[in-house]
């Protein structure tokens, strides 16, 4: 997957009214066609966005970034103004993420190669997830066969995921879409819980303990 697939005749010009496909279009054919169930959709980034904007935002952790999506334009909207990081553990997402980033321009976004379950980024005021947990489910739509998936699995990556983020400093604040693998998360408040582009958009604040 190199960047040629970028040299495209028309670039898409920040001020644009972005839609999925627009986005998509710079994407492999084969990482294209798992957009609707493995990428951020550009309206639930544009909420994110329009919730930071009103949050004390300080920086952005994208918990499993695939191809850069959410981290790279939600760094548009903010003009560049803010961090923004992004793990992921495929090198070969890691690759499309930062070919996208050279291509839209913005200097504030770092992609890690890290598993956020090994490798937590604890200190930052903001967490995002989309569902970081489904690669480890029996499924279709996964990205690879690389995972263990089995109902084992998930449940122990559950357990340890919950048990990281119960470290959070109070006031910390957790958004998710399509969940993040679980419907109770101990230590911490449901603040927001909206339907967004079919799935569960919320967000999670962290509570003094």
């Amino acid at each position: 997957m190199r960047n040629q697939f970028f040299n495209h005749e028309r670039k898409i010009i920040v001020g644009d009214t972005m839609t999925d496909e627009c986005w998509d279009s710079l994407l492999p054919s084969p990482l294209q066609s798992l957009s609707p169930f493995q990428w951020t959709p550009i309206s639930v980034i544009e909420r994110t966005w329009k919730y930071l904007s009103s949050d004390g935002v300080t920086s952005v952790v994208d918990l499993g970034s695939g191809v850069g999506k959410f981290c790279i334009y939600l760094s548009l909207l903010f003009s560049d103004s803010i961090d923004i990081f992004g793990l992921e553990d495929r090198e070969e997402l890691l690759s499309v993420s930062e070919g996208l980033k050279k291509h839209w321009g913005v200097s504030r976004v770092q992609f890690q190669k890290a598993n956020f379950l090994t490798h937590f980024p604890y200190g930052h005021s903001h967490y995002y997830c989309f569902n970081p947990l489904y690669e480890t489910i029996k499924g279709s739509h996964s990205i690879d066969l690389k995972k263990n998936k089995s109902a084992n699995q998930f449940l122990k990556d559950l357990q340890t995921f919950k048990e990281i983020l119960f470290l959070l400093k109070p006031k910390s604040k957790l958004i998710t879409f399509h969940g993040f693998g679980g419907s109770f998360l101990p230590g911490f408040r449901l603040v927001l819980n909206e339907e967004i582009s079919g799935g569960e958009f919320q967000v999670w604040e962290k509570e003094n303990t």
